[in-house]
């Protein structure tokens, strides 16, 4: 059997009468599914937030075949009044089936992913990738290490000594600051 998003809206609607539901499918670097959870109240929230996550997880998540959407899911739970910080840390927290985030302001669904989603995700250029990937060794570090061979299970003779001329330096450096 196969179910739309818009399947699973219509379970949810039915499901929790007193909540509205939005879903918007963002595209960036893959598409990430996110549902906008509009309760009542937050007695309504408390009472119900794990059951539409878990509602979501199954009518919805799992039939997904794209690994990248599975694991990218956002539930926005948004309410026009602050919520207990315990509460909000409790759904915040919860890391099962979904990323889950309670915006107690009223600001527009676009703006939420941009700063919940689309600013929290860096895009790295296979430039940028290159750039990252050179590193400037240390020169005192390097001469002390050059031809020298360091075993990984067992301190050889070189390392210990290696490790004891480092000691030094540092210590005349730190003296010399």
């Amino acid at each position: 059997m196969s179910y739309s998003v818009n399947d699973t809206i219509e379970i949810l609607k039915d499901k929790f009468r007193n909540f509205r539901f939005n879903f918007k499918e963002i595209e960036f670097g893959g598409s990430i599914p996110t549902f906008f959870i509009y309760p009542e109240n937050d007695k309504l929230l408390e009472e119900n937030w794990i059951k539409i996550a878990d509602t979501i997880a199954v009518d919805f998540q799992a039939r997904l075949l794209d690994e990248f959407s599975a694991w990218n899911i956002y539930l926005f739970y948004v309410i026009d009044i602050p919520i207990r910080k315990e509460l909000k840390y409790k759904i915040e927290n919860d890391t099962f089936s979904s990323r889950k985030i309670i915006v107690d302001n009223t600001i527009d669904e676009d703006s939420m992913i941009t700063e919940h989603i689309i600013n929290n995700i860096t895009v790295i250029s296979d430039e940028d990738e290159i750039k990252s990937n050179e590193i400037e060794p240390n020169t005192v570090i390097e001469s002390l290490l050059k031809d020298k061979i360091l075993k990984r299970v067992n301190t050889t003779k070189a390392a210990s000594e290696t490790y004891k001329e480092l000691l030094t330096i540092i210590k005349k450096n730190k003296d010399e600051v």
